[in-house]
């Protein structure tokens, strides 16, 4: 069986998802065929195993190699960011028929705007920070907001992840900078009131059938807040998992996450982040591909519960092919 680990992107969280891929790579069962696949601003490309390029032929998603028509069984859709996570590869290859390990179309696209998942999941009592959503072709005033979030807040691009372009606002003459700092990522930003507490995160996905949370890891960052250097860069971050927290209030985060997981109707593997705020849990944002790097946060939830990478990655593919 023929899995297209399909890797890169536009945003600039390429280069994560391109380690990401790389731990797909190395730990999916050897009973697959695997094949890489770049997705990038010069183009669709094969990657060989001597790290040459053949273009993909859109038209079907198949590649020319060796004078023989390669064409693939699932994808292992590994891109964080757009056009990966917000639901336009999904939809592309919803057209051709080809299974995908992640959420669809439609949840794929809701849970990209961190704007539109916090009203939906609002009506079903979760709770997150005020916010005021604005676009580059509004025009706003920085009272008014603050009225709304309060000082610290924080804003952040209303589509992407990995905490690129995310700053934190403590004073008001400090407002416009960073507004216009998130509009250098995307053309629509949220603005949110800081919630002070203890940041943690759920990883969740469809274990055979069940949808099955994983563990909770809290987040201890020495930075300001969990930005990109934190995450990725800084070694003094720590992710303690399971999460040293209150037994009745892990058992609410993993039954939360699963919740959250059901209402969207997500598929594959997921991760909730959280503030813990006067013991009740506030949702930052959901994450539909959430990273697979060596540093990433899921696969230390998966061993948690005695879930190795291979077997994770083997159970996304089986639900994509709907074996449950």
């Amino acid at each position: 069986m023929n899995i297209a680990i399909v890797t890169g992107g536009f945003s600039e969280e390429a280069k994560i998802s391109e380690k990401s891929a790389q731990t797909v790579w190395k730990n999916l069962p050897a009973h697959y065929e695997k094949h890489l696949i770049r997705i990038d601003q010069t183009g669709w490309w094969y990657i060989t195993e001597n790290n040459a390029q053949i273009p993909v032929d859109k038209n079907d998603f198949s590649v020319t190699v060796n004078n023989s028509c390669l064409t693939f069984d699932v994808v292992f859709l590994i891109i964080h960011g757009t056009p990966g996570e917000d639901g336009k590869l999904q939809g592309y290859f919803d057209l051709l028929k080809i299974p995908y390990t992640t959420s669809g179309v439609l949840a794929s696209a809701i849970t990209f705007n961190k704007g539109i998942t916090t009203a939906l999941l609002r009506n079903y009592g979760i709770k997150s920070a005020q916010s005021v959503v604005i676009s580059k072709k509004d025009r706003f005033s920085a009272k008014e907001i603050l009225q709304k979030t309060g000082l610290p807040c924080f804003i952040k691009p209303n589509k992407g992840g990995s905490s690129i372009g995310v700053s934190k606002v403590e004073k008001e003459s400090d407002l416009v900078t960073s507004i216009n700092k998130a509009f250098e990522h995307d053309d629509e930003i949220i603005i949110e009131e800081f919630i002070e507490g203890r940041e943690i995160t759920c990883g969740v996905i469809n274990y055979k059938g069940t949808v099955k949370a994983l563990a909770v890891t809290e987040i201890i960052s020495p930075n300001n807040f969990f930005d990109f250097n934190a995450k990725y860069q800084n070694k003094n971050t720590k992710e303690i998992t399971p999460a040293p927290i209150e037994k009745t209030l892990y058992e609410q985060c993993m039954n939360l996450t699963e919740k959250i997981y059901k209402t969207l109707q997500l598929k594959g593997m997921a991760r909730i982040d959280y503030i813990i705020r006067n013991n009740q849990l506030y949702l930052i944002e959901v994450n539909t591909i959430p990273g697979l790097t060596e540093q990433s946060l899921l696969p230390q939830q998966a061993a948690h519960q005695n879930i190795s990478l291979p077997e994770l990655l083997e159970n996304s593919i089986q639900q994509a092919l709907g074996k449950f």
